[in-house]
């Protein structure tokens, strides 16, 4: 008996300690009301007074905040801030009200812990430059809810007093939202019920000509002679555009060397280059990346230093893995042969035998890329290929083409801190500078570094090239039987690696080079697993190769929270 009593304590004591837990509440708050009583004064300023009746429930809150937008007015001025009709004086302690200023003026009332109760907030202030003139009319748009609000209010009414003398042309509209509009003599009421969070209000009323202000209000002024000047910005950065596209071509024009191009197609690769060095004079820049290193790769293998072996799956969630095997050093290798060797093999001076696929990325990246790339830019420039002036020239072409990044950065800072002198218009000239870095630095590379004997020997390996790639798109003829494995390093250094595998995979090749070994040949003699490889050692070294509110358009809105 006495074991049921024990039991039953324990269950009864479990229960008594997550009862806390239980009786807690989730912290929350919502707006009993959100009343906003508006009066227009004769000068075209408002004297807004907001009053919002927040319920807290759950945790304590011990603050609430409203931020107060000063865009498109003269200024806004904090009158006073109350709770509970008692008016709070500036401070950061609980019990006063802190008034930050800005492009948003913040108000926060520091309060005392509060929890399952409701407080009445009260916000007086006065917005100056709110009414604007149109052509013929003043206009009146405003925005009395915030934008951004968290909570749901039950009750939101909004009150607007204007001057009797003023002639009010139109019924009040309200252009985003709905609310019910009543008017009784030079009073409008607007009146909305169970308001979803950020679900604010935007209304316009407009008035005959001066009877409200006289003239426009200084923002609107300033705008104005902002949007007069916009021809001469939009016309500044056009020129600025035109100016330097010219001088872009021209510059091309008198340093890019202007040979004459053979018209005949090669079948074959047109020299004994190696792979590698082949693709990099293909292009204008020489310089080397992981497609001319997995061309060494297959060209080494090919010769008997390298085998390249399919891995057993760990699981049947893991992708597919090789072993890329030392088999030998010869002594008649290339630097940039024996440099990948290096690159793949060797780690802190200490040599090992394989290297996995998948830890490619890993071996090529950061410093340990230039045991490659080092060596053949070496090679490249003692072969005579490299016009030093050129690549000087190059150089500082691309370097100066920062220069327009610069100014361009610069005119966008500018144009922020001095919006209100000049407006966003100078964003065009920004623009222009943009463009002209992109285009020179396009023009920088596109410029060769190569001699013209280079030059005349990589026009020819382009036509090699696009013979390959011909072949993969099927707008040539494959040729003699054993093409796949030989212009394999070929397709490598081109890029073109994933595409040549694919095509030779669905024209149904099954002789693979001797060097690869798959776990089950089957049918295709194993030809899926290399088309797996030649992908996964395609994406391997990638990183050695690239080695509006709805009140816009009107004054008030902002933002209001508790926490």
């Amino acid at each position: 008996m006495w074991r049921k009593w024990i039991a039953a304590l324990v269950v009864l004591g479990a229960l008594l300690m997550g009862a806390p837990g239980a009786l807690a509440q989730e912290k929350s708050y919502s707006a009993d009301r959100f009343d906003v009583d508006i009066v227009v004064q004769d000068d075209g300023s408002l004297l807004v007074t907001e009053t919002v009746v927040f319920r807290f429930v759950g945790e304590p809150f011990t603050f609430v905040f409203r931020e107060v937008p000063t865009d498109r007015t003269d200024g806004v001025e904090i009158l006073e801030a109350s709770v509970d009709g008692r008016s709070y004086p500036q401070g950061t302690n609980a019990g006063q009200v802190e008034v930050e200023s800005g492009d948003n003026i913040r108000v926060t009332w520091h309060m005392e812990p509060t929890a399952n109760t409701a407080r009445t907030f009260v916000l007086r202030y006065q917005m100056f430059g709110v009414v604007q003139q149109t052509e013929d009319a003043d206009l009146l748009r405003y925005q009395p809810l915030p934008d951004e609000f968290e909570y749901t209010i039950d009750s939101n009414t909004g009150t607007l007093r204007y001057p009797a003398s003023a002639d009010l042309l139109e019924t009040p509209q309200v252009t985003a939202n709905t609310a019910q509009v009543d008017r009784s003599g030079n009073v409008v009421t607007f009146t909305r019920q169970a308001v979803e969070p950020n679900n604010t209000m935007v209304f316009e009323m407009t008035f005959a000509q001066g009877s409200l202000i006289a003239t426009p209000p200084a923002w609107q002024s300033r705008q104005a002679a902002q949007n007069a000047l916009w021809p001469l910005w939009v016309g500044a950065s056009v020129v600025i555009l035109v100016a330097g596209i010219m001088g872009a071509v021209v510059l091309w024009r008198s340093h890019q060397p202007q040979l004459k191009k053979s018209t005949a197609v090669y079948y074959e690769p047109p020299t004994n280059l190696p792979p590698a060095i082949a693709g990099v004079l293909n292009g204008s820049g020489a310089s080397p990346s992981w497609s001319n290193a997995l061309a060494t790769l297959f060209d080494l293998a090919d010769r008997g230093v390298l085998s390249i072996e399919e891995l057993e799956k760990k699981s049947v969630f893991s992708g597919k893995d090789f072993n890329i095997v030392l088999l030998e050093q010869p002594d008649n290798l290339r630097p940039h042969e024996n440099g990948l060797l290096r690159l793949l093999f060797e780690t802190k001076g200490l040599w090992h035998q394989s290297v996995k696929m998948s830890k490619l990325s890993s071996a090529v990246s950061g410093s340990q890329w230039k045991m490659f790339t080092e060596p053949l830019e070496a090679e490249i420039k003692a072969a005579g290929y490299i016009d030093a002036e050129r690549k000087s020239r190059r150089t500082w072409v691309m370097a100066g083409s920062f220069v327009f990044l610069i100014l361009a950065v610069l005119i966008m800072i500018l144009t922020v801190i001095f919006e209100n002198q000049f407006g966003m218009w100078p964003m065009a000239v920004a623009a222009s500078f943009f463009l002209m870095f992109i285009i020179f630095l396009s023009v920088g590379s596109s410029l060769t570094i190569l001699t013209d004997e280079a030059r005349l020997m990589a026009n020819e390996w382009q036509s090699f090239y696009q013979h390959l790639k011909d072949v993969t798109h099927r707008k040539a003829a494959v040729g003699e039987t054993n093409m796949f494995n030989r212009f394999l390093p070929y397709a490598a250094t081109y890029g073109l690696l994933h595409q040549w595998a694919k095509f030779f995979e669905k024209e149904g090749w099954t002789q693979l080079p001797p060097y690869f070994h798959a776990l089950n040949r089957a049918d295709d003699g194993g030809m899926a697993a290399f088309v797996a490889m030649t992908a996964a050692s395609s994406s391997s070294g990638g990183s050695a190769a690239g080695a509006g509110a709805a009140g816009a358009g009107a004054a008030g809105g902002g933002a209001s929270g508790a926490g």
